[in-house]
């Protein structure tokens, strides 16, 4: 009589299947970042520094010009555009934040996946100047020392002046040096969206914006 063969052990397909859904699910944006990054000559990108490695976004104790705490690494989905600069947001800043709309609108369809972000590096009165023209942006307060330990800097380079690209899984990924060439920035950023397409969250949390009143203050 022949004895029944024992089942095979069901733990081996259960991380065979875990691994496939954590491949269905990433894999588009992974592989999009790696054919764009990594099968270029030197594995470089075409404009701006490679965060490499990667980091994650660390909880910063942001806090919204009302006051309400803000979580960055809740706004998993959205490409984030950051930018670091006083309240008093000088030209450079003014430049940076005109440079991001400008992104977001040339993004089109995929507007809705792009975030811009403003960083205030101190406790001063937010120039209302700018709001108006910032219609969009997070406006975050934030400590400078936390920034400097989670943004990269050049040698000699102050937080106002680059810009860095969160990617949709919530990585520091890429710096654009300050004073960068706007067109080029562009084109790489247009690359990478296009690039990850075929990623669509199921959900985005929706950003905290400030309210502007006709007078220019925040409410």
């Amino acid at each position: 009589m022949t004895s029944p063969v024992p089942a095979a052990p069901q733990a081996p397909r259960r991380m065979r299947t875990l691994w496939l859904i954590a491949l269905v699910t990433a894999g588009p944006l992974v592989i999009s970042a790696f054919l764009f990054f990594v099968i270029k000559p030197g594995g470089k990108p075409a404009y701006g520094t490679l965060v490499q490695p990667q980091r994650p976004v660390p909880d910063l104790q942001l806090r919204a010009l009302d006051g309400r705490r803000v979580d960055l690494r809740k706004y998993d989905g959205y490409w984030l555009m950051v930018v670091a600069a006083p309240a008093a947001c000088d030209k450079l800043c003014q430049s940076m934040l005109y440079a991001m709309r400008q992104f977001a609108m040339a993004s089109g369809e995929d507007a809705y996946r792009v975030a811009r972000i403003w960083l205030v590096t101190d406790d001063a009165p937010v120039n209302p100047g700018v709001l108006a023209p910032a219609a969009g942006t997070m406006v975050l307060r934030a400590n400078p020392d936390a920034l400097r330990r989670w943004l990269p800097l050049a040698a000699g380079e102050n937080l106002a002046g680059p810009m860095w690209l969160v990617d949709p899984l919530g990585h520091l990924m890429l710096r654009f040096p300050a004073g960068f060439d706007r067109l080029r920035a562009l084109d790489v950023f247009k690359k990478l969206l296009y690039n990850t397409q075929s990623w669509k969250p199921r959900h985005l949390v929706p950003l905290v914006l400030p309210a502007v009143v006709p007078n220019g203050s925040v409410r």
